[in-house]
């Protein structure tokens, strides 16, 4: 059996510390945040360049990105370069989770199902989008107030805003594990089964056919309405998955699921 040097890349508080700690294949656990945690030990760095060649003095095995603003900011590029297992996409996959006009576009690429674009509200509530823009309207002068601030701070943002139509189902946080060539997504409670194994291979067709070539977590804001899945955000954040719904217990070793997408064994895990 592995035994594992884990580095959480998080500047605050980390919430899955306990998970991380039960795994059997935990060897020594650090963390970037300066929070003084027992059994962790806490590093610090000024660069992701720094940071790499600390994980290869330290003989780092699994980077975990907590900290999203770093996966935008290129931190799976560098580690990536290092030949370091980081759990966060390339930049080049970042946009799916900035952009919500590239996100609609590629999903609806792939036939999943996004919220129906409304021209000219007569209900509300509403939902304005665009790139790095999502909030709610309930009213015609909420969506140009909106749409005026927006303009204050970029005019070519403004340009791609779209308006979306409200859904009245719960919204459900989906955590999936990609690692290159395999896609797993762990159940959720409030979800169909059949509707999220569905979902889950459409996302799976999607970074497969899209050439994706980085292992990380990806996180589906999904809402179930009239029997239809519809995805309404996306982020990429490390996230632990909902090990039990449906009455039925899942793997619960995180360790484990990482260790399988680094060796692109996603695809034997049975849930």
């Amino acid at each position: 059996m592995q035994s594992l040097n884990v580095l959480i890349v998080s500047s605050k508080e980390f919430k899955y510390i306990e998970e991380i700690k039960k795994s059997k294949y935990l060897n020594k656990l650090y963390i970037t945040s300066e929070e003084d945690i027992e059994g962790v030990i806490s590093i610090n760095f000024n660069t992701f360049k720094e940071l790499a060649k600390k994980c290869k003095a330290l003989q780092i095995d699994i980077v975990l990105v907590e900290e999203e603003k770093w996966i935008l900011e290129g931190i799976g590029n560098v580690m990536k370069q290092n030949f370091i297992n980081c759990f966060a996409p390339t930049t080049e996959w970042t946009e799916l989770g900035l952009s919500h006009n590239y996100l609609r576009k590629m999903l609806e690429k792939y036939n999943i199902q996004v919220p129906p674009t409304i021209n000219l509200p007569v209900e509300f509530p509403v939902v304005v989008k665009g790139d790095g823009v999502l909030q709610k309207a309930d009213s015609i002068q909420d969506i140009i107030t909106i749409k005026e601030k927006v303009f204050k701070i970029s005019g070519e943002i403004s340009k791609n805003i779209f308006i979306e139509k409200y859904l009245n189902g719960e919204k459900c946080k989906v955590v999936s594990v990609f690692d290159g060539k395999h896609l797993l997504t762990f159940p959720h409670k409030n979800i169909n089964q059949d509707l999220l194994k569905e979902y889950s291979k459409k996302l799976e067709n999607l970074f497969t056919n899209e050439k994706a070539d980085f292992m990380g977590f990806i996180n589906s804001e999904l809402i179930e309405e009239n029997s239809i899945l519809y995805n309404t955000d996306l982020s990429f954040e490390f996230s632990v998955p909902n090990f039990k719904a449906h009455n039925k217990e899942y793997p619960k070793d995180i360790l484990f699921i990482c260790l399988s997408a680094i060796y692109q064994k996603l695809d034997e895990i049975e849930l």
